[in-house]
């Protein structure tokens, strides 16, 4: 088998001797036409050190978070990052070793004294912002998986504030991938510990607020406006995303358990937090349906298989029922992937690790029947075009999926479609390998692969659809990713949307590894 890469460029472009910091834009060079209508600031997250003195992290996402931006104006771009600068860089950096937990690398005590300090006290959750931004207002933040987030500079990129979303909201975990309304609202879920009793996931609101509104106003009207008891009394599942249609939010609670009492003393043990994540493969997925508008959740749960789910496509309303699309898998295999270990090894030997269907990512659909009445027997989804099943197993629902495509994962949209009907989905594609190693356009109704774009050397970041203005079709715009070249100068690379054609690339003089995800900022 023929790969696109000789070795990963996760670890590679993260090289210690390898500079990674630009605070002084570089500007690219552009081959091709920029689109006269593209201006704004596209804003990565990612790992930028993963290396300190005396020793590295075990884990691709504990690397260091590196803050990064592409700047487009007037058919030019530039591009610019900064480390993230909290507190576990400092001290890390500091100490030469991790000194505060991450998910997937054991901390060190640090002598007699540590080890007491340790035995009385919880450990400090992390303020290593490397997984995704998050606007609220004018205001930007890096955001990971906790309930803290970092104030960043959308100009500069200097580290701000750091703000505990805690003291406003129930957060201990956070999704990390919050999604916007048509009228500028910002939803997420967050799972709060032993709440009142017992563990909670809350669908939290953030009012859509004008240019200028002080982020003290913006916090003090957030809200948390639903509430959903988990299914074990101390811990939750983990949930990294989340879906929503227009009238409904949509939480999948996987059987991907995080043991709380096992978490509350890893650091005695010498256990990092991947340690207390429990795979429950005989244990059903539920599904949860929020009214966004009352508040209020929806009086049924709905069933299905046991799958894992990092991200979530979209969610649409058709008639009585609530579509819900999500790449999917039968095996924790996407943390897998990303293990320091996996990535120092050769493309052929990682394929051999990941050769089973389980472990392969799939795009899945799964329609949700809004029927309350158990009474009701026989298939309940009478939507078109799909052979999903859903059936009142006693005052549940399980349903059953069909597959749209294998091998993608962090799918996006036109954020225009978010919560509505779309039919095409755009990936970093990849079956055995990480996420990266082409790009796709998926079509959901006739579930197809459309479009490939690939070329060797090169490793493709997920993508962001920027629409054009006026636009009539769901697919007119423009489809940028942050390239790796193995072979030469990274680029940014746009793509029309439709036809897959290149329009323009921007090579840089610059090391930009590869990064998680992302925001797009339109120009003012």
């Amino acid at each position: 088998m023929d790969f696109p890469v000789s070795a990963f460029s996760h670890l590679t472009a993260l090289a210690t001797t390898k500079n990674i910091e630009y605070a002084e834009a570089v500007q690219g060079k552009v081959q091709g036409e920029v689109p006269s209508w593209l201006n704004g600031s596209w804003y990565r997250n990612g790992p930028g050190v993963v290396h300190f003195r005396e020793e590295s992290v075990k884990h691709w996402f504990d690397g260091m978070a590196l803050a990064r931006k592409f700047c487009i104006e007037d058919g030019k771009v530039s591009y610019m990052s900064r480390l993230v600068d909290g507190e576990s860089l400092q001290k890390n950096t500091a100490a030469g070793r991790v000194v505060v937990a991450e998910f997937g690398t054991t901390t060190h005590s640090e002598g007699f004294l540590g080890r007491v300090k340790s035995a009385l006290t919880m450990p400090e959750f992390t303020d290593n912002c490397l997984i995704n931004f998050m606007n609220l207002g004018d205001h930007l933040f890096a955001i990971t998986e906790s309930n803290f987030i970092r104030q960043i500079d959308p100009v500069t990129l200097d580290t701000k504030d750091k703000v505990d979303l805690a003291k406003h909201l129930p957060i201990n975990i956070m999704s990390s991938h919050p999604l916007v309304d048509g009228e500028g609202n910002v939803y997420t879920f967050s799972s709060s510990i032993f709440n009142m009793g017992r563990t909670k996931y809350n669908l939290l609101k953030f009012t859509a607020a004008a240019p200028g509104t002080p982020l003290e106003t913006i916090l003090s009207q957030s809200e948390s406006i639903c509430s959903i008891d988990s299914s074990w009394r101390v811990s939750p599942s983990y949930h990294h995303s989340f879906a929503m249609s227009e009238k409904y939010a949509v939480f999948v609670e996987m059987p991907l358990k995080i043991d709380i009492p096992k978490m509350a003393v890893a650091h005695l043990r010498h256990m990092c937090y991947s340690d207390c994540i429990e795979v429950l493969e005989d244990t059903k997925t539920r599904i949860y349906l929020v009214n966004k508008e009352t508040g209020k959740q929806h009086p049924i749960t709905f069933l299905c298989d046991p799958l894992i789910v990092y991200h979530h496509v979209n969610a649409y309303d058709d008639g009585d029922h609530v579509v819900l699309d999500l790449s999917c898998y039968k095996k924790n295999s996407f943390y897998d992937k990303f293990t320091m270990s996996n990535l120092e090894k050769t493309p052929q030997e990682f394929s051999k690790l990941f050769d089973s269907d389980e472990q392969a990512v799939k795009a899945m659909r799964i329609v949700l029947p809004l029927a309350n009445d158990s009474k009701t027997t026989g298939n309940l989804v009478s939507v078109a075009n799909t052979s999903c099943t859903a059936e009142f197993q006693g005052n549940n629902i399980f349903c059953t999926s069909e597959m749209l495509s294998v091998g993608t994962e962090c799918a996006v949209i036109n954020n225009k479609y978010i919560g509505k009907k779309y039919k095409y989905f755009y990936s970093p594609g990849g079956l055995k390998l990480p996420p990266g190693e082409m790009l796709t356009k998926i079509d959901v109704e006739t579930k197809q692969r459309v479009q490939t774009w690939q070329e060797k050397g090169c490793w493709a970041s997920q993508p962001v659809f920027v629409a054009k203005p006026g636009a009539t079709q769901e697919d007119e715009g423009i489809l940028m990713s942050s390239v790796v070249n193995e072979n030469g100068n990274p680029f940014l690379l746009m793509l029309d949307a439709k036809s897959f054609t290149e329009v323009a690339r921007i090579h840089f003089d610059a090391n930009i590894p590869p990064d998680v995800h992302g925001v797009f900022v339109p120009k003012a």
